[in-house]
C-alpha cells in the first residue's frame, strides 16, 4: 500500500520525515512497537494517520492537557473531524458526550490522560468503543528509571487487559536500553523499537 496519498490527501505532506512511515505500516499492522522520536521529527503524525487508515479507533493516552490540546488544535481539517479530547478542564455532560460519539464512530481519535483511566466507566466506554489500538505518548513516564515517572501510567497495563489487549504504539524523545526494558515490563510488551533520525 503506498502510505504517501492518505499522507497527501489527510496532512497536505508529499512524503515522510525519515522514521514515520516505519512507525505507520507498524501500527497498520497491528505491531506493539516502540518509536524514539526526537523532538521535531513529527513524531505524533504517524500515529494520526494510521488512526484514520486503521478499522477501529484509536486511544492516545498523553499526560498533558496543553499537550493534547496542542496536538489536536493542530490537526488538519479532515482528521480533527474525526478526533476529539477528554480532559479535566471540560463539564462532566460533555465528557460523557465525547465518548458517546467515539463509542458511536463519530470520532477515530481519542485523546485522554492516563489518570482518566483509573474510572471504570471511562474503560468500559472504551471496550464497548471497540478500542483497537493505544497509542501512549511520553512513554518514559512508565518508567521508574527516569525522573518523570508518572504514578497514573501504571493504570495503562491494566486498562489494556480490559480493552482485549490491543496493540500499542509506545512513543518517546529518547530511552536508554534500561528504560526500554522498564516500559516493555510496566505495559507487558515486548516492543519492536524504531528509531527515528532528524538528519534528512
Amino acid at each position: 500500500m503506498d502510505l504517501r496519498e492518505p499522507l497527501r490527501k489527510l496532512f497536505g505532506f508529499p512524503d515522510f520525515l525519515p522514521g514515520q512511515e516505519d512507525v505507520v505500516r507498524s501500527a497498520l499492522a497491528g505491531t506493539d512497537a516502540l518509536a524514539l522520536m526526537p523532538t521535531g521529527s513529527g513524531k505524533s503524525l504517524p500515529y494520526q494517520l494510521a488512526a484514520m487508515l486503521r478499522e477501529r479507533p484509536t486511544l492516545v493516552v498523553s499526560p498533558l492537557i496543553a499537550l493534547m490540546k496542542d496536538q489536536v488544535d493542530k490537526l488538519p481539517p479532515a482528521v480533527a473531524a474525526r478526533a476529539t479530547l477528554v480532559n479535566s478542564s471540560l463539564e462532566s455532560e460533555e465528557v460523557t458526550a465525547r465518548v458517546r460519539a467515539f463509542a458511536a464512530g463519530e470520532t477515530k481519535l481519542l485523546y485522554a490522560a492516563p489518570e482518566r483511566l483509573r474510572r471504570r466507566s471511562f474503560v468500559t466506554a472504551l471496550a464497548s468503543a471497540g478500542v483497537g489500538f493505544v497509542v501512549v505518548d511520553e512513554v518514559h513516564c512508565v518508567s521508574m528509571w527516569g525522573h518523570d515517572f508518572r504514578p497514573d501510567y501504571l493504570f495503562i497495563r491494566t486498562a489494556l487487559g480490559a480493552l482485549g489487549e490491543p496493540p500499542v504504539l509506545g512513543l518517546t524523545a529518547t530511552a536508554t536500553p534500561d528504560t526500554e526494558s522498564e516500559i516493555g515490563r510496566a505495559l507487558g510488551r515486548s516492543f519492536e523499537v524504531v528509531r527515528a533520525s532528524v538528519v534528512r
